[in-house]
């Protein structure tokens, strides 16, 4: 925890060290370019996927010091979307659906049977403007148990539905967020509000392609649920042409689960793998 805030620190003081920095630093992908006014389907999102949030949405496969093999497959369709001026800067403002499937498998020899698998499906209008992206999110979640598990453990039903609404700001080759988040409706029934606070930096000092990276997330929930911390870093594989970075990655986290079937339950983990955030 003393390593997070310290690392809060130095991403809120970093405006007053370096003033100049007016782009997004190196590695992170720009608002998306389109013309002004009202276009359909546009490409990219104002928000981007934050490599830090342990639950947003990615395309990844990690191995976890639990022997288990976990697998993110996320994806996304801006339908409609509007650039134009406001208040002297330009603003890209976009709205579309979402999805992903976080799944756990156990290894056993050449076989890998599916442990747990939550499904997310939403809505998002999302925007960029200057140095500030701003997000707002509809989802729905349910969680199951797989044939992995059903034998060995009984299934609780989890289902909900949250309203999230999230604002980042670069800060060179750092990005800090906060969100907040309110369950419309939950079963099991559990307290409304949650807080989630982060940031995350892809450092300038890289060889080649590879630029070393880390971050922080916490989710604080109530009692119930419970509050959880991850810590992320690794190397970012940056496209020389530009593009969206590969990442190796290695993160710790700490607290309760964050599978909907194990939400009341306490858990410490490592995990090694590959990420290719959306």
């Amino acid at each position: 925890m003393k390593i997070f805030r310290f690392s809060l620190l130095i991403l809120f003081l970093h405006p007053a060290i370096s003033r100049s920095e007016t782009t997004y630093g190196e590695g992170f992908p720009p608002p998306p370019e389109q013309s002004d006014g009202w276009v359909a389907l546009p490409h990219s999102r104002p928000f981007p996927s934050l490599l830090s949030d342990p639950r947003d949405l990615r395309l990844g496969l990690r191995k976890n010091n639990k022997e288990e093999l976990e697998a993110d497959v996320g994806g996304y369709r801006s339908l409609a979307g509007w650039k134009g001026d406001c208040h002297g800067e330009s603003l890209v403002f976009h709205t579309g659906i979402e999805g992903n499937g976080y799944f756990v498998m156990r290894q056993e020899g050449s076989r890998f049977p599916l442990l747990s698998s939550d499904g997310l499906i939403g809505l998002y209008g999302e925007a960029a403007r200057g140095l500030w992206m701003y997000q707002l999110r509809y989802t729905h979640i349910s969680a199951h148990l797989s044939d992995g598990l059903t034998s060995k453990r009984s299934a609780i039903t989890y289902t909900r539905e949250t309203l999230s609404l999230r604002a980042a700001r670069q800060l060179g080759p750092w990005r800090a967020y906060a969100g907040y988040h309110l369950l419309t409706h939950t079963m099991p029934s559990l307290p409304r509000h949650a807080l989630q606070l982060g940031a995350y930096g892809i450092l300038p000092l890289h060889w080649g392609i590879a630029h070393p990276y880390f971050g922080g997330d916490l989710r604080i929930r109530n009692a119930a649920e419970g509050t959880t911390f991850q810590l992320a870093a690794g190397t970012a594989l940056v496209p020389s042409a530009g593009g969206i970075p590969v990442r190796i990655t290695a993160s710790y986290l700490k607290g309760h689960d964050l599978r909907g079937q194990f939400y009341s339950e306490k858990t410490e983990k490592w995990t090694f793998g590959l990420d290719l955030d959306l």
